[in-house]
């Protein structure tokens, strides 16, 4: 007989368990990921737990915990638009429904919200799932794998972006390509991340970045052209000079996959993105890399 499960808040001590989570799943998330997700949307991140084991540790604020930990959702709000992410359930815990009930109850949370519009990034094996329970296919996006190789030449024109960068012409550019509102992410990447922008003679750009376990995450990467793509994300391969990339680029966005192949980068995986709700008018054929599957 299956143990019972119950959802409740994540808290900064489940940090460990997501890490194992991750290392099962040989993903490319750090601690720093999970601590962004609950810092921009704390009453949005779960665990499930399995009744009759005791978990060893102290719980924040005296907060008795049920059982031990079997999964994870995290989900992020942008206006009207939301992302579910970090779906992971513990290879002990599997096959039992805990990744189906863990999406039910992140679904429920946005929609007493009010959100219009849920997205995620499928792999294939949580596809089926997700179309189940609502979600239709939009577009695939491409992980691209190697080691950055400095281009022979880059634009000089290509500046830091930091939190005293004037950033609202940036803003518009995102908000325009993406139709969602992200400042709050973004800031939060400028805070420990490698970010660029430029208005180059063909258009203005930006491109961050975050580390990860395996290798550095390009990304989010978008462009008003495919040149000034082209160019700012030369950037990028500058200053991760032989170090591995991942980059995850929407297949409606020909040009950066064949500037990824042209720079030695390879395919790995591919996700499947997809929403649910109303279906947003965004532009992936300028988006050079996404932000990786937790934000899009």
């Amino acid at each position: 007989m299956e143990n019972p499960v119950t959802i409740r808040q994540m808290q900064l001590t489940d940090v460990p368990f997501g890490m194992q989570l991750v290392q099962q799943a040989g993903w490319n998330q750090l601690e720093a990921d999970w601590h962004r997700a609950m810092a921009l949307h704390p009453e949005g991140c779960f665990v499930a737990t399995r009744a009759g084991t005791p978990v060893a540790g102290t719980p924040v604020a005296g907060t008795p915990v049920a059982g031990a930990p079997a999964g994870t959702v995290t989900t992020c709000i942008f206006g009207r638009v939301a992302w579910i992410a970090m779906v992971l359930v513990d290879v002990s815990a599997r096959n039992q429904g805990i990744g189906k009930k863990l999406m039910e109850h992140a679904i429920g949370h946005l929609d007493n919200l009010g959100i219009e519009t849920l997205r995620l990034d499928a792999t294939v094996f949580g596809k089926g799932l997700y179309e189940k329970l609502g979600f239709q296919e939009e577009y695939e996006v491409v992980r691209m794998k190697g080691v950055a190789k400095m281009p022979d030449k880059i634009d000089e024109e290509a500046m830091p972006w930091t939190l005293d960068t004037p950033a609202s012409p940036i803003l518009d550019l995102d908000l325009r390509i993406t139709d969602t509102h992200r400042e709050v992410f973004l800031h939060a990447l400028l805070r420990s991340s490698a970010c660029y922008y430029s208005m180059f003679e063909d258009g203005l750009a930006y491109a961050c970045s975050r580390k990860g376990r395996n290798a550095v995450q390009l990304g989010p990467v978008i462009a008003s052209t495919p040149e000034a793509g082209r160019q700012i994300s030369d950037v990028m391969l500058h200053h991760f000079n032989g170090m591995p990339v991942f980059a995850d680029i929407p297949v409606p966005n020909k040009a950066a996959l064949r500037w990824a192949r042209s720079n030695g980068l390879e395919e790995q995986r591919r996700f499947i993105r997809m929403y649910r709700g109303k279906k947003l008018n965004d532009s992936p054929e300028l988006i050079w890399a996404s932000s990786g599957p937790e934000k899009g």
